[in-house]
């Protein structure tokens, strides 16, 4: 019966997403979303130069020094892995690759039905075990555990192996008793706890050799995807990349929350609404001077924050008002794509099958139906319409989050940085000394960790080369 289950649903190697995330977060519908200084996962858009023009460079990205070509890239499994996209000098400037590609098309014959489309996406990953499940205990990676448990009990499939990292000592990423509810909720019986110490870090063990192998990486962090894919080496893996991005608020979450009764008509609702409602150049604007109070990167040269911020405000005047449209959109921003791509390769490398269920186009088309042109009035009201059946409802409503930024920034990044010399970074693009001092805050911002790889793969070439 296994058997003939797995043959259900075509079992290719699908391209999809994670990130040292500096990530896109989702504020209120006034306002345009920011990359926010928190590495959680990481994701991105777009596809052609703005501002400077050629200084950006071109979107096939630019070979890092002592890195493999702009092609393959040498894979560990027997044969070679998708092509990476490694980061142009201005994306390495930003810490973030803005721009949009063709969004995808809907998936035909997509059912208004995300749970069903989950496991779709799901089944080929629990036909190839071990299949591993990334599970922090966080809403998303505990909807993806439990849609599995579900799918495999039902189908006589081996059930997924839950793969738990825990960090000693960060405070701010300990999720332990919500991960302990919903494995007691599920009855999970495969469940590995790992002690996560310096692994995770920027320039780390991990991290380290494969910067110096493979360059500059979109998102930085997707280095450290090796420490898990090696626990699935041969078998598959699944995550919940994405969950913040697809659940979250549209353009028109402010006239779904007014139409169920979530939101009381008044002023503030009718601020938001003229927003969503305004024309392009008007909420392009509107974002320009959002970002340029509130994004934090004092360590870009004004030629360098320009572009940036112009690519920004273009981004967010560009979403489109049909729900269903921008859910799409989001498959197709360079920040999700180039992470699926790279994240894709890394796990050839391991001849694992990774597999993003929240980011594929089949389970965002049927996301996009079952909500309509309006959308759900936010991340809350839709996963409580849809999963109430699958996880506990204080799960589904909870607002707390993980911060993982102390984990990648960790002793070799802070070593690292104390003893910088100022070298390996643009310093037409950066200010070295406004980004020392950006990497000696207690937290420094996510969006400074690709420069910090610069300078380490710039500060190891002399090693190599001797």
């Amino acid at each position: 019966m296994a058997a003939a289950q797995c043959h259900r649903g075509p079992a290719r190697r699908r391209r999809q997403a994670d990130p040292g995330r500096a990530r896109l977060r989702r504020h209120r519908p006034l306002g345009p979303a920011l990359p926010v200084a928190d590495h959680g996962d990481a994701l991105g858009q777009g596809a052609r130069p703005v501002g400077s023009g050629a200084r950006i460079g071109a979107v096939t990205g630019e070979r890092a020094p002592g890195a493999p070509g702009p092609g393959l890239a040498s894979g560990g499994s027997g044969h070679e892995s998708p092509s990476l996209y490694r980061m142009t000098p201005f994306e390495v400037a930003w810490g973030w690759v803005p721009g949009t590609t063709d969004a995808p098309r809907p998936s035909p014959g997509s059912e208004a039905d995300p749970v069903r489309a989950l496991e779709d996406v799901i089944r080929p990953a629990l036909c190839r075990p071990p299949c591993v499940v990334q599970f922090s205990g966080g809403r998303d990676s505990s909807l993806v555990l439990a849609v599995a448990l579900r799918l495999a009990r039902r189908e006589g499939l081996p059930e997924p192996v839950a793969y738990t990292k825990r960090f000693a000592g960060l405070e701010e990423a300990g999720e332990e008793q919500w991960q302990e509810q919903v494995i007691a909720h599920l009855g999970a019986g495969h469940w590995e706890r790992v002690e996560v110490a310096d692994e995770l870090d920027l320039v780390g063990p991990t991290c380290g050799p494969s910067l110096e192998r493979l360059g500059l990486l979109w998102p930085p962090m997707v280095h450290a995807r090796h420490f898990e894919f090696a626990r699935a080496r041969g078998g598959s893996m699944l995550d919940g990349e994405g969950g913040d991005e697809v659940f979250g608020a549209g353009r028109l979450a402010v006239v779904s929350a007014v139409l169920t009764g979530q939101l009381r008509p008044g002023r503030v609702m009718v601020k938001h609404a003229a927003v969503a409602l305004s024309p392009r150049p008007v909420r392009r604007s509107l974002a320009r001077r959002l970002y340029a109070g509130h994004l934090r990167s004092p360590w870009l040269r004004p030629d360098a924050w320009r572009p940036l911020e112009a690519a920004l405000a273009e981004d967010f005047a560009g979403e489109p008002l049909d729900r269903r449209r921008s859910l799409l959109r989001h498959v197709g921003l360079r920040l999700v794509s180039l992470f699926l791509r790279n994240a894709g390769a890394l796990a050839a490398e391991h001849d694992v099958l990774d597999v993003k269920p929240l980011l594929d186009t089949r389970f965002v088309t049927a996301l996009g139906a079952a909500g309509g042109r309006l959308g759900y009035a936010g991340r809350t009201s839709a996963m409580t319409s849809l999963f109430s059946d699958l996880l506990p409802p204080e799960v589904l409503r909870r607002s707390s989050k993980a911060r993982f930024n102390r984990a990648a920034f960790n002793v070799h990044s802070r070593a690292f940085a104390a003893s910088w010399d100022g070298g390996g970074v643009d310093e037409t693009l950066v200010d070295p000394d406004e980004l020392r001092r950006a990497w000696g805050q207690e937290t420094p911002s996510s969006l400074s960790f690709a420069l910090l790889q610069a300078a380490f793969v710039a500060s190891r070439r002399p090693t190599r080369e001797h």
